[in-house]
C-alpha cells in the first residue's frame, strides 16, 4: 500500500498543531521589559563594581576648585537642574569667569562625562576638557569641545587633541542633546572616546606626539602633555555648555 499521502498528511497536521501550540504559549508570555534608563549623575551597579566614583552627585561641586585657588570663580559656574552649567557671559556679574579644576590629581585613569550644548547659546560654543593640566595653570592636554556643525581649522573641532591631533570622526548630536565622552590614559596611551566609538589615540612621548607639540602653540613648553599626572580641568570659554554625570575610574598600568 502507497503510504507517502498519509504520512505527508500528518507531518503537515503535526507541523500546524506544535505551530499553533507555540504561539498560543508566546501569547500567554508577558512582553520583555525594557531596561529602565539610567538616572543622570549615578552610577550603575557595573560602574561601582569596576571602581567608577562620582566627581559630580548632581547637587554640589564640592569636587572642584579654581585653578589657582580654592574658591571657584563665583557667577561662571552654577549648578541647576543636576547640570554643571557654564553660564553665558552676558548673564554673569562684570568680569566674573575663569575655569574650575579636581581637587585630585590623576595619573592613570578612565574618565566619562555627558556634555550638551545650549540651542539658545548666541554664537559658538567653544569648550574643553584638559587632563594633565598643570597645577594653577589653563594649561594641559585638551578633548576640544565644540559646536558640531562649524567647520573649523584641523586640530581644533570636536573631539581633537586640541592644537595637536585631529578625531578621525565626530558622531555628535546636535544642540540641546546630550552626548556621551570617555577620556582614557592608561600610561603613556591615551584614547578620545565620542558617543561610543574611539575617535583617537596617541601615545604621549612618541615621535609623532612630540612632532605635533613641535608645530603647535605649546612648542615652548617643556615635555608638553608629559606629565606623570594632573588634575582634570573643566573649560569656561564664555559659557553655553552644560555637563553631567561626571565618573571617573583610577586604574594601574
Amino acid at each position: 500500500m502507497n503510504t507517502e499521502p498519509f504520512n505527508y498528511l500528518t507531518r503537515v497536521m503535526l507541523m500546524t498543531a506544535l505551530t499553533l501550540g507555540s504561539t498560543a504559549a508566546m501569547a500567554g508570555q508577558k512582553p520583555k521589559q525594557a531596561k529602565p534608563p539610567v538616572t543622570p549623575n549615578t552610577l550603575t551597579a557595573q560602574e561601582v563594581k569596576a571602581g567608577f566614583t562620582l566627581l559630580f552627585d548632581g547637587t554640589s561641586l564640592e569636587h572642584f576648585k579654581g585653578v589657582s585657588k580654592e574658591a571657584r570663580p563665583q557667577g561662571a559656574w552654577i549648578v541647576q537642574d543636576g547640570q554643571i552649567i557654564c553660564t553665558s557671559q552676558d548673564k554673569r556679574p562684570e568680569g566674573a569667569g575663569g575655569s574650575i579644576v579636581t581637587k585630585e590629581q590623576y595619573a592613570d585613569f578612565d574618565f566619562r562625562f555627558e556634555y550638551k550644548l545650549d540651542p539658545d547659546f548666541k554664537g559658538d560654543v567653544n569648550s574643553g576638557i584638559k587632563y594633565f593640566a598643570y597645577p594653577g595653570k589653563e594649561l594641559g592636554l585638551e578633548y576640544q569641545i565644540y559646536d558640531h556643525d562649524r567647520e573649523i581649522s584641523t586640530k581644533h573641532a570636536l573631539a581633537d587633541l586640541y592644537d595637536l591631533l585631529p578625531a578621525k570622526e565626530r558622531p555628535a548630536n546636535p544642540r540641546g542633546q546630550w552626548n556621551t565622552v570617555r577620556i582614557v590614559a592608561q600610561g603613556k596611551r591615551v584614547q578620545h572616546w565620542l558617543n561610543g566609538k574611539k575617535v583617537l589615540q596617541f601615545t604621549r612621548g612618541s615621535k609623532a606626539f612630540r612632532g605635533a607639540v613641535a608645530e603647535s602653540k605649546f612648542k615652548d613648553q617643556d615635555k608638553f602633555g608629559e606629565a606623570e599626572q594632573g588634575p582634570l580641568l573643566l573649560q569656561d570659554h564664555g559659557g553655553g555648555i552644560a555637563f553631567r554625570t561626571l565618573r571617573i575610574k583610577v586604574t594601574d598600568r
